[in-house]
């Protein structure tokens, strides 16, 4: 059987000043516990990078309903704002058709 290859363990982004936040904790600290919040979403920002989490419940005032994104900012520190340095991007692929051959046109 494979081994699952893990990438490389990042440093645990550790600020004194503010204590961290188990994820369980900030999903009790947003939704009751009558709102039946469950998990529709989770991934990475981007491969290698920092974990998300989507929590939604419904909201029986408005109708619909509400999701939150949590993201990971360490060891047991997850907040509804992404880590510093990871913001807005654009990310695009390239692929290299090889050179571009110039259409010559015979005088006529």
């Amino acid at each position: 059987m494979p081994s699952s290859a893990r990438g490389p363990i990042s440093r645990r982004r550790v600020q004194p000043d503010r204590p961290s936040s188990s994820l369980r904790a900030d999903i009790a600290r947003w939704f009751s516990a009558a709102s039946a919040a469950r998990v529709t979403r989770f991934g990475r920002i981007y491969p290698g990078g920092s974990r998300y989490v989507c929590v939604s419940a419904r909201n029986d005032r408005r109708g619909g309903f509400f999701a939150l994104y949590f993201f990971h900012h360490g060891v047991d520190d997850w907040r509804t704002y992404p880590p510093s340095g990871v913001g807005p991007s654009i990310v695009y692929w390239s692929s290299d058709a090889g050179p571009v051959q110039s259409a010559r046109v015979a005088p006529g």
